[in-house]
């Protein structure tokens, strides 16, 4: 017998004391409770109180199936909204372009094209070039990160990139399927396309001659022309950018294909970069890495310089010191002018990351040419960089819309800045707390019971100023904790900052082993309710919190079920003693 769904029929403080099977019934589910059939219907009791009696008809396949549907929606529905208008900037690696999973993930692009995302799509070529070049008797030659692009090698790349180009705009072409839609009334009959829009968006100029080694037509990035780019995206246009660029004297010059995403999405200033890799990013165990902060990339990067000509690039790109926590607040110690590159203010501009030749072929070092680039472009102000397994059936799908995901992601801002608390922190946390308690919305607290909690607390800093605290409270008998003390600096609020420290307090919880959490509140029930968390009684507490409530607040209480956190993101989860 298998367990279906049963969390919307069993009260959840009665769950765990409580038992289900399912069983058939000729061909429905019959859902069984301690309980009798009465005619269609089923009598469910709760093995704990004899009150809690709950009526659900008998289920079939297609209902489930509907049901899970509109479960779907509404977990996907808050990622509509945020996504609406955003830039996303995807790379299609070599591989990916040669295997049978193209067609599903353009299909997906288009889809979610249709949902206001604004695309900009960059194949990568390398796998065709070398094909070519061996069918022609030619060996394909890499130096570094770079290949030498003599003119086989020119035109082997120009014949690939032509050819991908035209490809992806043929399989973009076609638009959704009409069938399923006509029974709602939508008759038309003209064909409605994807527009896709290409062009000379890439100036670029010749990389020359490096140590003694001429590179021929190999060429490196100069500059992005984003108000063209972001001409077609306003225009609801796909854009593909190839990465072929075009000199200042005419000339076609073959470039890196990392190189012209990562300069792209910079100088577009991109939501997010998205690669689409031949793998997953795995750890020493052999586990999906899911998360990693821009500081725990760059510090991995940075172990493996000297094993890696790619992760010794990107030491020298970027600096030979780790300089992810930079004095603006943002993470990015460099900004990129205009489309042109970076400017690191030591004199050395850069503009996209390259990576590639003999180390990237053989995956030597893994993936860990892709997380140079992804955390470069974090550092340069991207703030999500996802690498996905292009072999995972619907692999944008269940990355951008589900809350764990099924790849990695690097973040640059994900809960920056978040922190426990220290006694250093004491008295801005007091500065925050002072104007809630003067008005009332707060209960007061004395210097001894700020001190005692403050292992508790929770504090989000930017350039050295506590910007939002909040105190998480645990009651580790009972499952659960008590969100508490959650401010907002009045200067930071509307920026998401509350957002991220509910979140990071959520995950902590979760990380403890809480299920549940609470809070008590006069003022700010709305708030709360927008995310995720619904009135209940005072009694549904501990016994420990609820002898302490001071009723003639009137406090309204609410609660939340955390579900396990399997993101993989790491929060400093320990509670002082």
């Amino acid at each position: 017998m298998s367990i279906l769904n049963p969390k919307h029929y069993v009260p959840m403080q009665h769950r765990e004391y409580s038992w289900w099977n399912t069983t058939k019934c000729g061909r429905k589910y019959l859902r069984v409770f301690g309980i009798n059939k009465i005619g269609a219907k089923l009598v469910t009791k709760c093995k704990v109180s004899n009150d809690c009696i709950r009526y659900n008809d008998c289920r079939t396949d297609s209902d489930w199936k509907s049901d899970r549907f509109v479960e779907m929606m509404r977990e996907a529905w808050p990622y509509f909204k945020a996504y609406r208008g955003r830039t996303f900037v995807v790379v299609l690696c070599a591989e990916i372009i040669e295997s049978n999973n193209l067609g599903a993930i353009l299909e997906d692009i288009s889809l979610l094209h249709g949902l206001g995302i604004k695309f900009v799509l960059v194949p990568g070529t390398h796998v065709q070039i070398d094909s070519l070049l061996v069918e022609k008797g030619c060996e394909p030659k890499y130096v570094g990160r770079y290949r030498i692009t003599d003119p086989d090698s020119l035109k082997a790349a120009m014949d690939s990139a032509g050819r991908i180009t035209q490809m992806i705009q043929a399989k973009l072409s076609p638009g959704p399927s009409l069938n399923n839609i006509r029974r709602h009334g939508y008759n038309s009959r003209s064909h409605e396309s994807v527009g896709v829009a290409s062009g000379n968006f890439l100036a670029a100029k010749k990389r020359g001659v490096v140590e003694g080694v001429d590179y021929g037509a190999t060429g490196e990035v100069k500059k992005i022309d984003v108000p063209r780019i972001r001409e077609n995206l306003d225009a609801h246009s796909i854009v593909i950018l190839s990465n072929l660029g075009y000199s200042s004297s005419g000339d076609v010059l073959n470039c890196n294909t990392y190189e012209v995403a990562t300069a792209c999405a910079l100088a577009l200033e991109a939501e997010k970069l998205i690669c689409v890799i031949d793998g997953p990013i795995l750890d020493e165990m052999g586990r999906l890495i899911r998360f990693l902060t821009l500081e725990d990339a760059d510090r991995l990067i940075r172990e493996r310089a000297q094993q890696s000509e790619i992760a010794a690039s990107y030491v020298r790109a970027t600096g030979e010191e780790d300089s992810t926590k930079s004095q603006n607040g943002n993470g990015c110690s460099s900004t990129f002018q205009n489309g042109v590159g970076f400017d690191h203010g030591n004199g050395f501009w850069f503009s996209g990351f390259a990576i590639g030749g003999q180390e990237r072929l053989s995956r030597s070092n893994g993936y860990l040419s892709e997380l140079a680039a992804a955390a470069y472009v974090c550092r340069g102000g991207v703030q999500r960089v996802h690498l996905l397994d292009g072999n995972i059936g619907g692999v944008l799908l269940k990355e951008l819309y589900q809350r764990d995901g099924v790849g990695t992601m690097v973040a640059s801002d994900l809960y920056e800045g978040a922190r426990s608390a220290e006694v250093t922190d004491l008295e801005a946390i007091r500065q925050l707390l002072k104007p809630l308690e003067d008005s009332g919305t707060l209960i007061r607290r004395t210097d001894d019971e700020m001190l005692n909690a403050l292992g508790s607390f929770v504090v989000v800093e930017r350039e050295n100023h506590i910007i939002a605290c909040a105190a998480l409270i645990p009651f580790y008998n009972d499952n659960c904790g008590e969100v508490a003390a959650f401010v907002v600096s009045p200067d930071c609020r509307g920026q998401g900052q509350g957002d991220k420290l509910l979140e990071y307090i959520e995950k902590k919880a979760s990380a403890n082993g809480l299920r549940t959490l609470f809070l008590l509140t006069t003022r700010t029930e709305d708030w709360f309710v927008r995310r995720g968390y619904s009135e209940c009684s005072i009694e549904s507490i501990p016994d420990e919190r609820r002898k302490r409530i001071n009723r003639s607040r009137g406090s309204k209480c609410y609660m939340k079920q955390l579900l396990p956190d399997t993101s993989g993101i790491r929060v400093n989860n320990s509670f002082a003693e």
